[in-house]
């Protein structure tokens, strides 16, 4: 192997001979540590192993040049072949990801095999990368995954790509959503728009997509649908981050997406996340239902305006929360939330404002967090300077939060976290949250009991899995919600069958965190805590 100085970028160039002009890629997305999205408990109930895929595989897919030969493997939906004769091996991954991340790297450097890694955890922390794999892809790939592939079969190729500028959506193919395994999958995946107007301290988003969204066009978008509704899929989330940061195309795409639904009987609902401000804009909303977008998540984040000031989230204190929030389910659309405790501004008192709110507000799914740093980011920055970061691990054992709390003690957040979750995910807190969603939404654009046979099939499933091999007080909330449903607003019999068995997996994924956080609370009590980062010069931070 050859270095040749001064190669583009400022990286390395290598060369090697020349290999066979078709050359064989595997692309691999890591499994998901369990979490509020990954909904693992119930899969089983709909036939399912993974709610929707990693679009990344797709999409890098769709970017290689015809004639060379691409296998996808997620690993939520199928096992790893570490026995493959590809060419080049191809990881991504979130931060998340990072130690399966680290293990495939490893074992298929063992094998002898070429390993690539880009996507968001390469871009955030690419110093975390190098020596692991053999080339890293910093950034969006939309053009240097093609130039890597033909300097690779040329012989020569560096051992990092950098996008220059952001590129511009209009240069992105439809995804090949024909080499997944669709039938494993909930729901499939499209997106519309990378970046994000809004500058929240703790986001990541900004870092790697910048602040000016950039938008596929209405034409890209319609094909991608077309293409994942020839496969037979009803399911579609829009994984853009915020779906409404540029209002103006957010809305000509909606207008297409609403006529292409009523021409066809509305045979897709959509899913995506916004920022709240959606609530302040009518006709966006009226859209949004047209268009068949059945449910939402909002970065909802805190009760306390103290809180959303502090971390930038200044789209959310421009009218009353709950206001906002039932104004978009009066439209018809369910609101997921995200929360997060832990702010400077959070005192003790803020845990029982965000059980409050959370039932107030009607949200039966709130992904409710402790605040993380997440790298490069300016709460990251921050801390650090200041001395308030933690290791993310001590030992085997995964801390929640890698940041030193200001507003109160370490045992106080995890205290108050852990009871807070529990709490919100109790069997009657959860009932009366849903029942108020299920009867106080507006009315569905579509009002069909069962969609078809697989609804019909689910609806067996969830009958067996929630009441009759479940617990009395499992058959009881679902028995219940069902029955109050079918008398009262018996339209909205699907809801009420589809919020019974998601709290199914919320239930037992809190029950299980809570244990894992009693472990923690027993080490604080006993003195025991993990030690600060290094602190850029600073002193250390004492909560």
């Amino acid at each position: 192997m050859q270095v040749i100085p001064g190669s583009p970028g400022g990286a390395e160039r290598r060369t090697t001979p020349r290999r066979r002009p078709v050359i064989k890629i595997l692309l691999i997305a890591p499994r998901n540590p369990e979490s509020f999205w990954t909904f693992d408990r119930v899969l089983p109930s709909l036939g399912k192993r993974c709610v929707f895929p990693n679009l990344a595989l797709p999409t890098v897919a769709a970017l290689t040049p015809v004639g060379h030969e691409v296998v996808l493997c997620d690993e939520n939906v199928e096992p790893v072949d570490f026995d493959t004769d590809a060419d080049i091996v191809g990881i991504t991954g979130y931060v998340v990801h990072k130690p399966r991340i680290f293990e495939l790297a490893a074992a298929f450097r063992r094998r002898g095999r070429f390993v690539v890694a880009g996507g968001p955890f390469a871009t955030l922390c690419p110093e975390e990368l190098r020596g692991r794999v053999d080339v890293l892809f910093v950034g969006e790939v939309e053009h240097t995954w093609a130039q890597f592939l033909r300097e690779y079969g040329a012989g020569a190729w560096q051992a990092e790509y950098h996008e220059g500028e952001k590129p511009s959506m209009l240069d992105s193919p439809v995804p090949r959503f024909d080499l997944l395994k669709v039938d494993r999958y909930r729901t499939m995946t499209i997106q519309f728009a990378r970046g994000c107007p809004f500058t929240c301290e703790f986001c990541d988003i900004i870092v790697m997509y910048g602040r000016r969204p950039r938008t596929k066009s209405v034409a890209q978008v319609m094909a991608e649908v077309e293409a994942i509704h020839a496969l037979g899929v009803s399911n579609i989330f829009v994984v853009d981050d915020n779906f409404i940061g540029n209002k103006r195309e957010a809305k000509a795409l909606l207008r297409a997406l609403a006529a292409w639904q009523a021409a066809r009987g509305y045979p897709v609902e959509f899913m995506t996340e916004v920022s709240l401000n959606v609530a302040q804009d009518a006709e966006l909303l009226e859209l949004m239902k047209q268009a068949h977008f059945s449910t939402i998540f909002v970065g909802i984040e805190s009760p306390r305006t103290a809180s959303l000031q502090e971390s930038g989230k200044v789209q959310n204190t421009r009218e009353d929360l709950l206001t906002s929030v039932h104004r978009i389910q009066a439209a018809g659309i369910q609101v997921m939330a995200g929360m997060i405790v832990g702010f400077d501004n959070d005192d003790p008192s803020v845990f029982e404002e965000h059980f409050r709110f959370i039932q107030e507000a009607r949200i039966p799914i709130s992904m409710t967090g402790m605040l993380n740093a997440l790298p490069k980011t300016p709460l990251h920055a921050r801390l650090q300077k200041a001395g308030r970061l933690i290791a993310e691990s001590v030992g085997d054992q995964f801390v929640f939060t890698n940041v030193v709390p200001g507003g109160m003690s370490r045992l106080q957040l995890y205290e108050g976290y852990r009871h807070l979750l529990t709490r919100l995910y109790d069997h009657a807190s959860y009932r009366r949250r849903a029942m108020a969603l299920i009867l106080g939404r507006g009315a569905l654009l579509s009002t069909r009991l069962l969609a078809g046979r697989g609804d019909l099939a689910l609806f067996l499933r969830v009958l067996w899995t929630c009441m009759l091999a479940a617990s009395p007080r499992r058959a009881w909330l679902t028995f219940s919600m069902l029955l109050e449903t079918a008398c009262r607003r018996p339209r909205a019999l699907r809801d009420a069958v589809t919020l019974a068995l998601m709290h199914k997996h919320l239930y037992e994924y809190v029950r299980d965190t809570s244990a894992r956080l009693d472990q923690l609370i027993a080490e604080l009590r006993a003195g025991a805590s993990p030690g600060l980062l290094p602190s850029a010069g600073q002193e250390p931070f004492t909560p």
